[in-house]
């Protein structure tokens, strides 16, 4: 029993809901990003389409974003798949084991560094 009195297998099960309920949040969040992202991204697509100016901090969040949907395709895939075992999770705890994430990353950064540096020209 630990400190609070919790025996084993209730402390494996109180980690294990834990830790899917930061995955569910995270992966949540990840998806509300992803849904700004696109439309940010279809907006500098117009701009490029129109042939407006696009900085290159707009051009480097568009290919980034184009990584992050290219991620997304296998797990929307995988997630199909009418398995007993939840294997998206599984898949995104052995990337971070070997040092590659599925997840997409937030790329508004681009965005605000492009504004900075133009401020310092």
């Amino acid at each position: 029993m630990d400190a609070k009195g919790d025996s084993f297998p209730i402390k494996f099960l109180k980690d294990v809901v834990k830790k899917g309920s930061d995955f569910a949040h995270d992966f949540w969040e990840a998806t509300k990003r992803e849904g700004t992202e696109t439309k940010i991204a279809v907006l500098i697509l117009r701009k490029m389409i129109q042939d407006k100016p696009v900085s290159q901090g707009e051009i480097k969040f568009l290919k980034e974003h184009s990584m992050d949907l290219v991620k997304i395709i296998p797990l929307v895939l995988i997630s199909g798949i009418p398995i007993p075992v939840p294997i998206t999770p599984l898949l995104i705890a052995l990337g971070k084991k070997y040092g590659f994430d599925l997840l997409p990353k937030d790329n508004r950064h681009h965005l605000t560094d492009k504004d900075e540096k133009e401020k310092e020209i």
